[in-house]
């Protein structure tokens, strides 16, 4: 499914951590991982300090840097038998990512949020919220402390549970297959989880007060998607992925943070273990509010702590 993965790197370790993640994906499709650096340019100040004569020099160095960096980075033993590939560019760090995932058609931008270096800070609220914003294709954005971002070593091993916020919509069940794809193949020999979810938002601040036939409704469409899904597998190639499918409602004052508290681990009497990762498709659309980045799967991404697979529609 994802082929042509995209890695944007800063030099720091933090941003390394999507590195594991990206070869996993990678080795299933028999894919490529394109590893980029973006040398940031210079501000006015800067220039200024420095003088326009020694500015190409300079630049030229950051740019002999970046290559070695990269070629460093494709020896990590993470991506031993990966196809791998290398660009260095000049530009804006968020719109050259974005741009540079349109020209060479990527399927996919794994990256870690929170990377850092002396120019530019790679925090949720700019490179990383950009990027999942204007991406042209689907982002998995990691976040530093999570099961996933640890610096060069593989991925969590054993089952992978990953939760798919719905809103009764088909724009949110789109992110279904991709994120059933994604948990068969991060659980590697284990059996993955794929936990469906719908919020129903409670009348006021207290969640003890909501509409029962709406959780009812609510209740029979995720059976209903569940049993569907059941019947019609998801498949790649033909072959039916081994996934164990199973749903909850969840009662909040809103979406995000229904979504968020829906990642949690409970009571074992519930059979909820929490979630390892989540995956919402942008432009759904539930009842008054719109899932569009900028607010519901915005919030979540600025918030959750879970990786998070956001598919544009």
């Amino acid at each position: 499914m994802f082929k042509q993965i995209l890695v944007p790197l800063d030099g720091s370790a933090r941003a390394e951590q999507a590195l594991p993640v990206a070869a996993c994906l990678a080795r299933a499709t028999d894919g490529t991982v394109k590893l980029i650096k973006v040398v940031s340019p210079p501000t006015t100040d800067f220039i200024r300090s420095v003088g326009t004569v020694v500015l190409p020099d300079l630049l030229e160095e950051d740019v002999q840097a970046a290559q070695e960096y990269l070629e460093g980075i494709s020896r990590a033993s993470c991506l031993e038998g990966v196809r791998t590939a290398r660009e260095v560019h000049i530009g804006h760090p968020a719109q050259t990512i974005i741009a540079t995932a349109k020209a060479g058609n990527s399927d996919l931008i794994v990256m870690c949020s929170h990377g850092q270096t002396n120019r530019v800070r790679w925090s949720l609220g700019s490179i990383a919220e950009k990027v999942a914003r204007y991406a042209p294709c689907p982002v998995f954005i990691m976040r530093e402390g999570s099961a996933f971002a640890t610096k060069m070593e593989a991925v969590p091993r054993g089952s992978i549970r990953i939760l798919v916020p719905l809103d009764g919509s088909e724009h949110a069940e789109a992110a279904i297959m991709p994120a059933a794809w994604l948990v068969s193949t991060l659980s590697e020999s284990a059996q993955g989880e794929l936990h469906l979810t719908r919020v129903v938002s409670a009348r006021d601040a207290e969640v003890s007060n909501v509409d029962e036939e709406e959780v009812a409704r609510t209740r029979q469409y995720l059976r209903s998607t569940v049993e569907r899904l059941q019947q019609q597998p998801p498949t790649v190639g033909g072959v039916p992925l081994d996934l164990s499918i199973t749903w909850s409602v969840t009662v909040a004052s809103d979406a995000a943070s229904g979504i968020n508290r829906s990642t949690e681990k409970r009571a074992p009497a519930e059979h909820d273990e929490g979630s390892h990762v989540i995956a919402m498709a942008t432009h759904g659309w539930g009842g008054p509010q719109l899932w569009a980045v900028g607010s519901t799967t915005e919030r979540v991404l600025q918030t959750a702590w879970q990786p998070l697979l956001i598919m544009r529609r």
